[in-house]
């Protein structure tokens, strides 16, 4: 529990730990959370939550050569489609666009 993975120039997804009370007891839950890449909050003026994920993480970046074969397409596809994904969102926010980012079965 003490890994994330970080996709280049769009951040990190890491499991953190938050107590909530069920019943009358704590119980510790562990939430998807994601973490913005720095260049992009820079590059946009965005507000960055540096509270919202503990530093102690160690992070691995996203594994495109997996990602491929699960996917049953080249490595290079994949890094493509996280190319593209990065400049349309980079895009969108330069024009101060509203953006859902909805990425299916991660976590």
């Amino acid at each position: 529990l003490l890994q994330g993975v970080q996709i280049p120039t769009l951040g990190c997804f890491e499991a953190v730990p938050r107590q909530v009370v069920m019943g009358g007891k704590t119980v510790t839950l562990q939430v998807p959370t994601f973490r913005l890449a720095r260049s992009l909050v820079c590059a946009h003026s965005l507000t960055d939550n540096k509270a919202l994920l503990p530093g102690n993480k160690e992070l691995e970046l996203i594994k495109c050569s997996k990602v491929a074969a699960t996917a049953s397409v080249p490595r290079w596809k994949v890094e493509c489609c996280i190319k593209g994904t990065m400049s349309l969102l980079s895009h969108c926010l330069k024009k101060g666009q509203n953006v859902a980012l909805i990425l299916k079965d991660v976590g």
